[in-house]
């Protein structure tokens, strides 16, 4: 298939992902499928995710990392549970389903009367075998600072024995790796998109699981935000986009040399 555009290591095909898919190779995939009826989209329906999870097991080598983030639409007062059966689905297809991360949102929306805030999506980090990157970010300050490390363990009998390991008797760093759930705003840039991923959150997610020149992809690439962090941290980057609308905005983002949000 001929790119709608490439440009410095960036490439962007306009079709159906489960078409173009078998005919590439990447070492990460990050992505955030439509979320069920929750937005108005073209092309894919909500029960061929698991078609296209199926698809993604072969692109990706050893070590590589899918970070797939999703939600689920609350239809007649139930949730769906589409996010738990995508994960599984993962797992279906030979993936590890290494972490279940959350995307802590610092805006809810108003749920109905009878149920929490809603705060938060999920953040599912599949991988094919142990992840062969990991750049931990360190950027969550410790409560015990300048302390050194102690404590117990719990065994499985229930005793609690001294701690032990190389890390016992340091002293405890002012800031230490995060937890795995992150805290973002999710700014929208008013560029046409109706969901448009944070561009924290892209970034992030390539900082830690891929390394310079490492191939991010993007299945359902929208605006183009994984392509945008990408090309800021010096990725090369492939996405696919079925509405001809989104590829043109992303391929306007990817030409600014700064963008108005980061």
């Amino acid at each position: 298939m001929k790119p709608y555009y490439q440009h410095a290591g960036i490439t962007i095909y306009h079709g159906d992902c489960r078409e173009v898919l078998p005919s590439l190779d990447a070492g990460m995939v990050l992505t955030s499928p439509p979320y069920g009826g929750m937005r108005q989209y073209e092309g894919i329906q909500s029960e061929e995710w698991l078609d296209v999870i199926g698809l993604l097991y072969p692109v990706l080598g050893p070590g590589s990392v899918c970070m797939w983030n999703v939600a689920d639409q609350t239809i007649d007062g139930s949730e769906t549970g589409t996010s738990f059966r995508q994960a599984l689905r993962f797992l279906e297809v030979g993936f590890k389903l290494h972490d279940t991360m959350i995307y802590a949102k610092e805006g809810v929306s108003f749920p109905d009367a009878n149920r929490y805030l809603p705060a938060f999506e999920y953040m599912f980090v599949a991988s094919k075998g142990a992840p062969r990157v990991f750049n931990p970010i360190s950027d969550r300050r410790n409560k015990w600072a300048g302390d050194t490390v102690h404590g117990t363990d719990r065994q499985q009998d229930g005793r609690c024995t001294e701690k032990k390991g190389l890390a016992v008797g340091r002293r405890v760093p002012d800031f230490g790796w995060r937890y795995n759930w992150w805290l973002m705003a999710n700014r929208n840039d008013g560029n046409g998109h109706p969901a448009p991923m944070p561009q924290e959150m892209a970034a992030d997610h390539i900082r830690t699981w891929t390394n310079e020149s490492d191939v991010v992809l993007d299945p359902f690439a929208g605006s183009g935000t994984t392509l945008r962090a990408a090309k800021d941290l010096g990725r090369r980057a492939i996405g696919i986009e079925i509405e001809e609308k989104y590829c043109e905005i992303a391929a306007k983002r990817l030409s600014q040399e700064v963008l108005e949000f980061s």
